[in-house]
């Protein structure tokens, strides 16, 4: 059963016909996106009555509008009243909200005790006070439905109130009850869990995210990010791209505190995911802002546009436990991966980056930076602008100033044609650097060398170890300084060749230089 007021009477073909539908047996149903039908033991009702009120006006009325909003600076925010009747069952209760625009930060909900403003009358500076957050939603992109759990505050027939605020300084626009999406509140009949799978697919240039229960149509980030923010109220799940190219135009992903989630393709060579812009922001196809325990394997990443140095391909700012596997950058505006460690309170540990392909990109090809606990192994990294693999200790003025990386392994790995170093380390502790193939270094700037071990700002670096690696130079004209550069006397106890002996022959000065001391060791 529906229950709507008269000014609600005018709504949307697409949803008459989803009501009507739901009592015919058999019927396959054609949903809007994001949308589901409703069921017997549902009563959905609509306001009557929503506004939002803007404290940079503070007598202005919005009740007319078609869309409601909520912002942080200046503030917005969005009241609504709902009259609930011929309700027994209230076990369940959601708000259900048509997102116009993308919200990295979804709105939080309040309960309103007085259910007495005027839809055309209420401002900022008269607007009745608001309880607690009582309910808060997740991100979504664009063109989407969001569904809020309010049971706490919904217990009675009667008149009910909320009011939707947020901590985002970027607006959000909603439906209103003038628009073709008005607000729902669902009352009753618990819905079924969230989905734990998405299917990423293209056709054209529109995009689909398709699970058991729903189904996201609209640009590559839009579908993607609802999909996630699904799949991460839901504790988690795993979004699968199909073979192809999907492209991001101008945007990119953006995820704020994300976990158990899974993101695959159907190989390196089989599905890319790009991005091209020029934009003087961060632009990666992967922004990840505290990420746990996620998941990135086969395919590819181009991330496309003009050299910016903080614009990645892969970039987990205080991301933990997150593997990636079987991954290429081909395209970059600056590094291949990152992990990022350096922001208060953020820790970059316990990260797996195996088998993967990194070239042609104009900055470092993976990076740990305050980073510790990591694996990198069987990677190939090749003609890369900066390094191809750096552990970077902090900046001086870094949230966590001077910040190491520490404790992490690089294994196995293949780097040739670096710009800069092969493998450079810059003020870390016990690191290891084992059986790795350095080839032809410092072909963009001269002076580096096969792997360096450094710092700076007087933080040392102690108890790394270098066994069983290969370092040499095999062009004709040779570029490599050495196979080994302990390049500051702040490095102490460094480990060299003890358990397993390293190759260091061939390069265009030496094999090792040190400026300090090592444990004796028969070989290097």
């Amino acid at each position: 059963m529906e229950h709507r007021s008269p000014a609600g009477a005018y709504a949307p073909l697409a949803r008459v016909l989803r009501v009507l539908l739901t009592s015919v047996v058999g019927v396959a149903l054609i949903l809007p996106v994001g949308a589901r039908p409703a069921r017997a033991a549902e009563s959905v009702f609509t306001p009557v009555a929503d506004s939002w009120v803007d404290a940079s006006r503070p007598t202005r009325n919005n009740g007319t509008k078609s869309q409601i909003r909520a912002d942080a600076s200046p503030v917005l925010n969005t009241y609504l009243r709902f009259d609930v009747q011929g309700v027994s069952d209230f076990s369940s209760a959601r708000l259900r909200l048509y997102f116009n625009t993308a919200a990295s930060i979804g709105p939080r909900v309040h309960a309103v005790a007085d259910t007495g403003w005027g839809e055309t009358t209420i401002t900022f500076a008269n607007a009745p006070a608001m309880g607690p957050v009582a309910a808060t939603s997740t991100a979504s992109g664009a063109g989407t439905w969001v569904t809020i759990d309010v049971t706490s505050l919904v217990s009675q027939n009667g008149p009910i109130s909320f009011a939707l605020t947020t901590t985002s300084t970027t607006a959000l626009s909603m439906g209103s009850r003038e628009s073709a999406q008005d607000p729902e509140l669902v009352i009753g009949a618990v819905p079924p869990p969230p989905p734990s799978s998405f299917v990423v697919s293209r056709t054209g240039d529109t995009y689909e995210a398709v699970s058991s229960s729903m189904t996201f149509t609209g640009t590559l980030k839009s579908v993607v990010e609802s999909a996630v923010g699904q799949l991460n109220a839901g504790g988690g799940g795993t979004l699968t791209f199909t073979s192809g190219d999907f492209d991001l135009g101008a945007d990119h992903f953006e995820f704020d505190a994300i976990a158990n989630i899974t993101f695959a393709g159907q190989g390196m060579g089989a599905t890319t995911i790009r991005n091209f812009t020029n934009d003087a922001s961060d632009t990666e196809p992967f922004d990840i802002v505290v990420g746990n325990n996620l998941v990135v394997r086969d395919l590819t990443v181009q991330a496309g546009g003009a050299l910016r140095s903080t614009s990645d391909a892969l970039d987990f700012d205080a991301g933990n436990n997150i593997l990636i596997e079987r991954v290429a950058v081909t395209v970059s505006r600056a590094r291949g991966i990152i992990f990022d460690g350096k922001g208060a309170g953020w820790t970059a540990d316990n990260n797996t980056v195996r088998d993967c392909v990194i070239t042609g990109i104009p900055s470092d090809g993976i990076e740990l930076l305050a980073s510790g606990n990591n694996l990198i192994e069987g990677c190939t990294i090749t003609d890369v602008g900066g390094h191809g693999i750096q552990f970077a200790k902090a900046s001086t003025s870094a949230a966590q100033p001077n910040k190491k990386s520490s404790d992490n392994i690089v294994r196995n790995n293949t780097i040739v044609n670096s710009g800069q170093d092969g493998i450079n380390l810059n003020g870390g502790d016990r690191n290891q650097i084992t059986s790795n193939i350095v080839t032809n270094s410092s072909d963009d700037m001269t002076g580096r060398d096969g792997i360096r071990l450094g710092t700076s700002d007087s933080v040392s670096c102690n108890d790394n170890t270098v066994n069983g690696n290969l370092a040499t130079d095999n062009q004709p004209t040779k570029t490599q300084s050495y196979g080994l550069n302990i390049s500051s006397a702040l490095c102490h106890r460094t480990v060299v060749g003890v358990s397993a002996p390293n190759d260091f022959t061939g390069n265009r000065i030496g094999r090792r230089k040190a400026l300090t001391r090592c444990p004796p060791s028969p070989t290097i």
